[in-house]
């Protein structure tokens, strides 16, 4: 199974998302996608944000993420850049790990600023 990272999304039973983010010989690491989504550069919330986003004043921010993991499922469901695959599949040839919702999440992209 190929899997790419950051991008393919893998759906368990319950229809959870997650994507990879970390493999190391047969072991995989997931994220919830949603969390993954919401942690985009682009909702970085400063005031491109405020000037992009603003029709969404007095709104859900959660909109953007999911709008942006509902694209990606999309795109998934037609093979289209990516792929979606079935959490009970992967788990036949891969140890999966899954980053816990609660623990602190840190998408790479992501820097302190001083």
């Amino acid at each position: 199974m190929i899997m790419e990272m950051y991008k393919d999304l893998i759906r368990d039973e319950r229809g959870n998302y997650y994507i990879a983010v970390q493999i190391e010989q047969n072991v995989l690491t997931l994220v919830n996608a949603f969390v993954e989504a919401s942690f985009t550069p682009e909702l970085i919330y400063n005031e491109e944000f405020r000037t992009k986003y603003k029709e969404l004043d007095g709104g859900f921010v959660g909109k953007i993420a999911m709008d942006l993991l509902r694209h990606d499922v999309v795109m998934g469901m037609k093979e289209i850049d990516r792929k979606l695959l079935d959490l009970a599949e992967v788990e036949e040839e891969y140890m999966v790990n899954f980053i816990d919702t609660i623990e602190f999440y840190r998408h790479p992209a992501w820097e302190r600023k001083a």
